[in-house]
């Protein structure tokens, strides 16, 4: 079967098994570059491998056997790291959070200078919410490893928000002061925001809500949520968020309800038409663009509409999808459930 696969993946010379292996074997495979590449003589290492299929399958019995029996074998050192850092693995996947935690804690015991076992307790105590603890491992693994820097910088984010919404703003401050990252981070933003509107410092939270939303335009939502609940959001604001966001349909939304709230009928509708007109689609507020135009009596509009967009409106669905790696999801999130990646999530309406 080995030599099998060996020829498989020798017509193509870009890759080889051995590196393959080595790669399925970690989910971070770039973070454990010491690791020589999988030596296909080793039957542990074809053990190993297997273990790590029925991960990948949800055979997680079967693959914490296979593990399990591996540990007590005469194992070389990186063979060692690689079944410690894949039994920590399943069990968190199984859902055996303590044994998760230990297997990482022995990880970190025998190879002090490994930063993905730091990286992988942080999401544990992260998952489980002791962000304190989360960012204090992340900082180790940052210490040992650069590649951890922007999880740490969104983790120290939510303990940060994780304050100001229990009232602890002095403790906020403090940690977004110490912060540190080179390009800017929508999330910033909005912790920021919400810091300065806790504080009473309201026009210092509007222009961090406009700065996250000029950044990131389709993560408008969450920005206008935190000016709405903690401003008066009158017309003139509403109408620079719709601006800055680029006409984002949560920007769009708002504007519409205001303006109808008002009885503005014909500027609710002149909004949703110049949002069509720039090319976008959204099924709910072309919804919303019908029922209007319906009960301001324009019958005949409402026919045009339907019949120029029917086509689109049956096949598309609005959904956030992963730039990363194509996850979709109806919530939006600051990290993306699937791969981890931060502010990865976009509204995205597909045919």
């Amino acid at each position: 079967m080995i030599e099998k696969l060996k020829s498989l993946f020798g017509r193509e010379r870009k890759f080889s098994v051995e590196s393959y292996l080595k790669k399925l074997s970690i989910n971070r495979q770039d973070l454990i570059r010491e690791i020589s590449d999988v030596d296909l003589d080793s039957p542990v290492n074809a053990y190993l491998t297997l273990a790590i299929l029925l991960r990948e399958k949800g055979e997680y019995y079967r693959s914490l056997k296979i593990l399990e029996r591996l540990r007590k074998e005469d194992l070389s050192e990186d063979e060692k790291k690689l079944v410690v850092l894949n039994l920590a693995l399943v069990y968190r996947a199984a859902g055996f959070i303590d044994r998760a935690e230990e297997a990482l804690r022995e990880g970190i015991e025998l190879y002090p200078g490994e930063s993905f076992f730091y990286y992988e307790l942080a999401q544990l105590k992260k998952a489980s919410g002791k962000l304190q603890e989360a960012v204090e491992l992340l900082e180790k693994a940052v210490n040992l490893k650069e590649e951890f820097r922007d999880d740490l910088v969104h983790t120290k984010l939510y303990l940060a928000n994780s304050y100001i919404d229990s009232g602890r703003t002095d403790k906020a401050f403090r940690v977004l002061r110490k912060l540190e990252f080179q390009f800017p981070v929508p999330l910033y933003y909005y912790v920021l925001s919400k810091l300065f509107y806790s504080v009473g410092e309201r026009e210092k939270g509007y222009s961090s809500a406009l700065k996250g939303i000029k950044l990131a335009p389709k993560k408008a939502a969450p920005f206008i949520e935190v000016v709405e609940r903690f401003d008066t959001l009158n017309e003139e604001k509403l109408i620079r968020l719709v601006e800055e966001s680029e006409l984002s349909p949560p920007a769009v939304s708002r504007a519409v309800d205001f303006w109808m709230e008002r009885g503005e009928t014909e500027r609710a509708i002149s909004l949703l038409k110049r949002f069509w007109e720039s090319g976008k689609f959204d099924p709910e507020l072309f919804e919303l663009y019908v029922r209007i135009l319906w009960e301001s009596g324009r019958r005949k509009t409402v026919a045009e509409e339907i019949m120029s967009l029917l086509s689109r409106l049956k096949e598309r669905r609005k959904l956030y999808k992963c730039e990363s790696c194509g996850f979709r999801t109806n919530t939006f999130d600051w990290i993306c459930p699937k791969c981890r990646s931060w502010e990865t999530l976009e509204i995205e309406c597909e045919v």
